[in-house]
């Protein structure tokens, strides 16, 4: 009769254990986060860019854009004599992770949202 009370105390217990338990394998890092990119550029609210500065060594450059942000972006680079780079990151939805490489010479790049009234989000990206 005793053992009809602890079997069903025992499987509520071992459920509620198992509730506790460590799920799949992270493996050490956020889902989000952008892997292997020299630069990561997060668009966040309001309609701006998480830094105004940043910067990488000459050669190849991954870039990572991120949205952070509630309202849809792209990201593009601009080169120092104002053409824009063959470089179109898209992140439409906050979450959104979108990952390039360019190869870069040294100088003062211009980090661009093409989206119309986004026009403020601006950084610069430096290359040495």
């Amino acid at each position: 009769m005793r053992f009809r009370h602890v079997a069903p105390a025992l499987l509520a217990g071992a459920l509620a254990l198992s509730a506790c338990g460590g799920g799949g394998d992270s493996g050490g890092s956020d889902s989000t986060t952008p892997p292997d990119a020299d630069v990561v550029v997060r668009a966040v609210d309001p309609l701006s860019w998480d830094k105004k500065d940043y910067t990488a060594t000459a050669g190849s450059v991954t870039i990572a854009a991120q949205n952070d942000s509630s309202q849809p972006h792209d990201l593009r680079v601009v080169d120092p004599a104002g053409t824009q780079l063959p470089l179109d990151l898209s992140i439409p939805s906050k979450g959104d992770v979108d990952t390039g490489t360019l190869t870069l010479d040294a100088g003062a790049y211009t980090l661009i949202c093409t989206i119309p009234g986004h026009s403020n989000m601006k950084a610069t990206l430096t290359v040495s």
